[in-house]
């Protein structure tokens, strides 16, 4: 298949030609839709972020596709199932993850940091972290929800905790700021402020609304 493998001790990259992975017990293989281009994948590639795996790596996190193999023990799943994977994998070892908290894993793997991602053809994912894309979204915008939404999602729902009535403030505009702020209204909070000093990016959020 295809992938673009990043060198992270050079900052050098190239798409190549690498095997197709094989899926273990509890993984499958999504044949990858769309993968969205994140502002820490840019970081990886000019050595903002440090790497956290392999020294050299498929990047991409924001992933939608079909399953196109499962592995061993996979049970609720089949092929051609549309899906997202899951940005990151617990665990499975700390205190949190062994009470099936793993939302709280205190050592989460991040995909495309710690191991391969999805600027390939193919790409793995742990079957317990698979969110099923509903017949009425499409691929091409179900690919940006494992991060760019569930992000500000649990910032807005889980963290900020905001409540009706409440008054929110956001600092960036941007792609995970502009969904911050629908949420925050979704959620009732009042008034909601957002701020950003790039013009071009101000005028984006006041384009879309």
């Amino acid at each position: 298949m295809r992938a673009q493998r990043l060198d992270t001790r050079t900052l050098t990259f190239e798409v190549t030609d690498v095997p197709v992975p094989t899926p273990g017990p509890g993984e499958v293989l999504v044949k990858v839709a769309f993968c969205g281009i994140c502002h820490s994948d840019l970081s990886l590639l000019d050595g903002t972020f440090p790497a956290m795996g392999p020294p050299v790596i498929t990047q991409g996190h924001e992933a939608s596709g079909t399953i196109a193999e499962l592995g061993a023990g996979v049970e609720g799943w089949a092929v051609g199932d549309r899906v997202v994977p899951a940005a990151g994998r617990p665990c499975g070892r700390c205190a949190f993850c062994r009470r099936s908290d793993f939302s709280n894993c205190t050592q989460l793997a991040l995909m495309a940091f710690a191991y391969d991602g999805a600027w390939a053809e193919y790409t793995l994912a742990q079957a317990g972290g698979l969110t099923r894309i509903p017949d009425n979204v499409s691929m091409e915008q179900a690919a940006i929800l494992a991060d760019a939404v569930s992000t500000p999602y649990g910032a807005v729902v889980h963290t900020g905790d905001v409540r009706v009535g409440e008054s929110v403030g956001v600092w960036g505009a941007g792609g995970v700021g502009t969904h911050v702020v629908q949420l925050a209204r979704l959620v009732g909070a009042t008034p909601i402020v957002a701020v950003d000093l790039d013009e071009t990016v101000r005028q984006r959020a006041l384009d879309l609304g």
